[in-house]
């Protein structure tokens, strides 16, 4: 009859080391992903140093001006959250991006002033990491497998939203709807072909408001207009990079009062989509 306690003991003993070594095996795993998503400045970046610049051709009109986003922080350390189950892990990226936003205004044929608002947006993203090789691994076998389009909102206000974008060209027709829910694989981005000629639709709840999609052509960022098409619909037609490679592009709305009242908040959301410029097979 004293046998019993002592296999309970041990039975206990056992399911606590086992339980402990499972622990510890998921910090580790939680370490590795982390490592390797702080070291991936490529696709975890979401945010630029700076917009158009008030000297460059590139800054488009407004009517009355041009605007421009100056320099931005970020925060100290971005937000990682990480879910791993089995040979999976989940993570979710957040960041907060400080800046001001510049206008230069005509108030009359040879008169302009500049105004200034503060920019505070919060960036998040989303991407799946897969167990590809042995947890000897100095990464623990871990390898980005796939990653969602970035999702940027004003945090200073915030009332305009994008409801779902759309890409055609005589290539393709891709219809995009919710941003942080919609995974590409690393390996098998969208592509484009060298300055194949796009048509993109964005469908918003802004009726009266502004839209740009915004590209890097080299090291230059490019920034093009949508035109109005009423009831929250916007357009606008864009030859992709020649260059191949690794790219992104964002889709910026804002309210109008956001350049044109230089009392109203600065009020934005923009959706980043990473693709690649590739020659068709």
């Amino acid at each position: 009859m004293r046998k019993a306690p002592v296999l309970i003991l041990m039975f206990v003993f056992v399911a606590i080391f086992f339980a402990s070594c499972k622990k510890q095996d998921l910090d580790k795993d939680k370490a590795a992903v982390r490592a390797l998503v702080e070291a991936d400045t490529a696709h975890f970046k979401a945010g630029t140093s700076g917009d158009s610049t008030e000297n460059t051709s590139l800054a488009k009109d407004t009517t009355r001006g041009i605007w421009w986003r100056g320099p931005q922080t970020h925060d100290s350390a971005p937000v990682i959250e990480i879910e791993v189950v089995g040979d999976s892990a989940w993570v979710g990226w957040h960041q907060h991006n400080y800046g001001e936003i510049y206008h230069w205004v005509r108030i009359a044929t040879d008169t302009a002033v500049k105004w200034t608002k503060s920019l505070q947006e919060a960036v998040r993203l989303n991407a799946i990491y897969r167990r590809e090789g042995k947890d000897t691994d100095a990464d623990r076998g871990w390898k980005l497998k796939k990653i969602s389009l970035a999702y940027g909102v004003s945090e200073t206000a915030n009332t305009v939203r994008i409801d779902s974008l759309r890409i055609h060209s005589s290539l393709r027709d891709i219809l995009i709807v919710g941003p942080l829910d919609t995974y590409y694989w690393v390996d098998s981005l969208v592509a484009f072909t060298p300055g194949e000629k796009l048509d993109i639709t964005l469908y918003t709840n802004v009726t009266d408001g502004y839209a740009w999609l915004h590209a890097f052509w080299l090291w230059v960022l490019v920034r093009l207009p949508f035109q109005s098409q009423g009831d929250g619909v916007y357009t606008g037609t864009w030859n992709a990079q020649m260059i191949e490679g690794f790219r992104f592009a964002i889709f910026d709305l804002m309210t109008k009062t956001t350049l044109m009242d230089p009392v109203a908040p600065y009020d934005q959301t923009g959706w980043l989509l990473p693709y690649k410029i590739q020659t068709a097979e």
